[in-house]
């Protein structure tokens, strides 16, 4: 028997690991109904009406208070009623007004050109194919922060005023972000149409953590695989920051862990390691969206920071380290100019905090640290990740 037939031979407590990744979305959200009632209310209009209907709201809340999942589940909702369509955008990944765009219109035309478009075009033909097909779009611009500072306000400001050059609009914008301030670089009539039609997610509590928990056993482990205990555990230890993500990663390497050590049954000692490996305030998809200029640019804070007592770091010593770690990796460095755009692009997606120094420093200039996550920890995520 080969090595790999010996390995996939093993018993495993999990039936679909599937379901618990971050990108499933179950059929039912437990303590969300409300929160998808209220869109459902905020989009009546659109939904009944349709011609000359268009609607946006604004969908907010802490990591891990189940903001995409209610999107993702109303865009559900929205596909199965005749002429809706519905498209999710994450916008860590498509950064920029133009990839944005260019995501939505691979939905219809998978062959549309990547080049060659201005953003304007790129719309304008997304509107003749709605009004070709007799569609109607829900678009849901998820992490819509990351698009502010690489025209993405003149792209909320030209696809809420796409109605403006014809008879009807087709197109309804759900906007997805924990960084309320994002609406500050709006217009003030983009602003002016988000203001009411806000849905908000408070964090979830121990309680409402362990109906979820319990919802993701049953679909994902084998009966009797997961202890009570275990789940009471992982939901009180994810209580204190409210963040569902984190109790279902929990309960994943849970699993993981009984698997190596070819258990019956998850317990309370594999939840505590778990949560030993796991920080509720890291997103691995955060650096999926990197690539490896900016991951070094991330690896050389993290490892500076790790190797003293300080809290900031000045861009000159980073970018010393960067050049370190790029050719630690074969990578060329880039240069200065370069490098700031990494450094501006890092505290954009939320991986670095970029301050300027106050009163008291010699002159100014930008001082870098980590939001949250121990040094430490971003450290072994980073190098897992530049050596997968």
């Amino acid at each position: 028997m080969s090595l790999l037939d010996e390995e996939l031979g093993r018993p495993s407590v999990f039936r679909d690991e599937s379901k618990l990744d971050f990108d499933y979305v179950p059929s039912k959200l437990p303590h969300r109904e409300e929160h998808l009632r209220r869109l459902a209310r905020i989009f009546r209009t659109v939904l009944e009406n349709r011609v000359g209907a268009s609607q946006s709201a604004l969908v907010t809340g802490r990591v891990g208070s189940g903001k995409t999942a209610v999107t993702r589940r109303f865009g559900v909702m929205v596909r199965e009623r005749r002429e809706f369509d519905y498209v999710h955008v994450n916008c860590r990944r498509h950064n920029t007004a133009s990839l944005a765009v260019y995501r939505v219109l691979q939905s219809f035309d998978s062959g549309h050109p990547k080049r060659g478009y201005s953003v304007e075009e790129m719309i304008d033909s997304l509107s003749r194919i709605l009004r070709r097909r007799d569609r109607y779009l829900f678009l849901a611009l998820d992490e819509v922060d990351c698009l502010m500072g690489k025209n993405g306000g003149d792209l909320i400001y030209s696809l809420s005023r796409m109605a403006d050059d014809t008879s009807e609009s087709r197109i309804s914008l759900i906007y997805v972000t924990r960084d309320l301030s994002f609406r500050d670089q709006l217009d003030e009539s983009t602003r002016s149409t988000l203001r009411s039609n806000v849905v908000e997610l408070g964090p979830y509590s121990r309680d409402e953590l362990r109906d979820i928990l319990g919802q993701r056993v049953e679909l994902a482990f084998y009966p009797d695989r997961v202890s009570p205990e275990a789940v009471e555990l992982i939901s009180d230890v994810a209580s204190d920051w409210g963040n569902a993500r984190f109790a279902i990663e929990l309960l994943w390497k849970s699993g993981k862990k009984a698997d190596d050590e070819v258990a019956e049954r998850v317990v309370p000692e594999h939840a505590r390691y778990a949560k030993g490996e796991t920080h509720p305030e890291f997103r691995k998809e955060v650096l999926d969206g990197l690539d490896d200029n900016r991951l070094l640019v991330l690896l050389a804070v993290a490892r500076l920071l790790r190797r003293s007592d300080r809290a900031y770091l000045t861009t000159g010593e980073v970018k010393e380290a960067y050049s370190r770690e790029c050719e630690n990796h074969g990578v060329k460095p880039r240069k200065h100019t370069q490098f700031w755009h990494y450094v501006k692009d890092l505290d954009r997606v939320g991986a670095v905090d970029a301050d300027l120094s106050g009163e008291g420093e010699r002159g100014t200039t930008t001082l870098l640290s980590l939001p949250d996550v121990p040094a430490e920890f971003l450290e072994k995520q980073l190098d897992e990740h530049l050596y997968r």
